[in-house]
């Protein structure tokens, strides 16, 4: 058994608190967002736990999510459950630390400054163009692998100044294998069982050339694809330099082109991974929530004819569609494809009088946060009018769904303009609706994804 304990504060303001008990196998098999492990966390704010060997601490306030992405930063790490994506991805800006961290930010910083970015909303907006036109989405589609495609070919066109050709159609199996093959290996560290220095063990494997056993070696062969795609990349440019400055000649050329070849293949890959998976879960989320809500698409579409046309966008309408990015913004409240964030204590540590030893799992349940009903009212109703001018009283750590602080995500400008440009472009077009008979079902891995798809079907305007 493990047991749970949620502790009541000695000063602040008031908490919500419980207690519980679970078994092995909840713990073993319900650490998800919604009706398993961590779904029984709601309604309490501080929640102390053990797992095999392991301490862990959940924290709902926002005041105590403030504490540790904030006021006490320099105390908490990245926490294990980031090792396979180390395994796989190598030292990058998700997974580094400290000075090494802050340097590599520092230097990445001016390319994601919205001044930067709007330069290349054409680039954004050209693939998905093409990827709308080429739509015919009159019988049930799976929307899941549109926006996969969709958002990896921004990705390759406005950050690498590329066309991913053949990986766009089999990157949405090497993610979606990969991220579950990672959540099991995330269990495994769960208990103890995988420590840091087993996934510097698999990562030396994996590319030592010795084939390694099932049921690693399917995660061998799709970390080895992705290797194989980014170096291709990286030697086609080295073989025909540009002058352009996409992402990639800025990682070629940071500090005087003095970055190793590794660690511009680690954050190359981490940007064409999670440039793209979490955007791709988010912009499905995005849709099937706007099937199921017919009145907040009306809205949208009204937004995107009068402003737009029939034109497509510029780096100065995105300002002018404030009910689309609301929609969007609030469907990223409701299933967020971050859903979790994990830290590890460095040092000993107190939060609202609860002490927090060194060495404890820090949990940050952000599907629950974003549910909250003290932080918003009706939290099972989608209302993007939570997001208007002058509706946004509610703390800072209320909402993260790029997460917070220091480390918040270095891609956030980004990845909202490419979302507010997908949602007005192909709404130009079509308008979609959910396919009968499909089931929509949230898996929790690495990311919030569906599980089963998005089965939606089109009509044309």
């Amino acid at each position: 058994m493990a047991t749970l304990t949620a502790e009541r504060p000695s000063r602040g303001p008031a908490r919500r608190l419980k207690t519980w008990t679970m078994t092995r196998e909840a713990l073993t098999i319900g650490f998800d967002a919604g009706d398993g492990f961590l779904g029984r966390l709601r309604g309490s704010d501080i929640t102390r736990f053990r797992c095999g060997g392991r301490r862990f601490v959940s924290i709902s306030h926002p005041d105590y999510v403030d504490h540790v992405l904030h006021e006490a930063r320099l105390k908490y790490v990245k926490s294990n459950e980031y090792e396979p994506i180390r395994a796989t991805a190598g030292i990058n800006l998700l997974t580094d630390e400290g000075e090494s961290w802050a340097a590599h930010r520092g230097t990445l910083n001016p390319t994601f400054a919205r001044r930067h970015l709007n330069d290349l909303v054409d680039l954004m907006s050209d693939p998905i163009a093409q990827v709308t036109a080429s739509m015919q989405p009159s019988a049930p589609f799976d929307m899941h692998q549109t926006m996969v495609e969709a958002t990896l070919r921004v990705v390759a066109n406005a950050l690498f100044s590329q066309d991913f050709g053949p990986l766009v159609q089999s990157m949405d199996d090497l993610a979606t294998r990969g991220l579950r093959r990672a959540e099991k290996l995330q269990r495994l560290g769960l208990w103890g069982l995988m420590p840091p220095p087993m996934y510097d063990a698999l990562h030396w494997l994996a590319f030592s050339g010795v084939r390694m056993p099932p049921p690693l070696r399917d995660l061998q062969s799709i970390t080895l694809a992705l290797d194989r795609a980014v170096n291709a990349v990286i030697d086609q440019r080295l073989a025909h330099p540009t002058d352009g400055n996409d992402l990639l000649n800025v990682l070629l050329r940071a500090d005087g082109g003095t970055w190793p070849r590794q660690r511009v293949r680690d954050e190359a890959l981490t940007f064409m991974l999670a440039g793209h998976e979490t955007t791709a879960n988010a912009m499905s989320w995005f849709w099937y929530l706007m099937a199921l809500h017919p009145e907040a698409r009306a809205r949208m579409v009204a937004e995107v004819d009068d402003v737009l046309g029939t034109r497509p966008p510029t780096a100065d309408d995105l300002g002018r569609l404030p009910w689309t990015t609301a929609c969007l913004q609030e469907s990223q409240r409701y299933f967020s494809s971050v859903w979790i964030i994990a830290r590890r204590a460095i040092a000993d540590d107190v939060i609202d009088a609860h002490h927090i030893r060194r060495g404890t799992t820090v949990v940050i349940p952000i599907h629950h946060i974003h549910h909250d009903p003290r932080w918003w009212p009706d939290p099972e109703v989608f209302d993007p009018g939570r997001f208007l001018h002058g509706a946004r009283d509610r703390p800072r750590s209320a909402y993260l769904p790029f997460g917070g602080g220091r480390r918040i995500c270095i891609g956030q400008s980004f990845a909202l303009m490419e979302m507010v440009l997908i949602a007005a472009i192909m709404s130009q077009r079509f308008a979609f609706d959910l396919a009968p008979g499909h089931r929509v079902e949230l898996e929790a891995t690495l990311t919030l994804r569906p599980k089963h798809g998005l089965h939606l079907i089109g009509s044309g305007r």
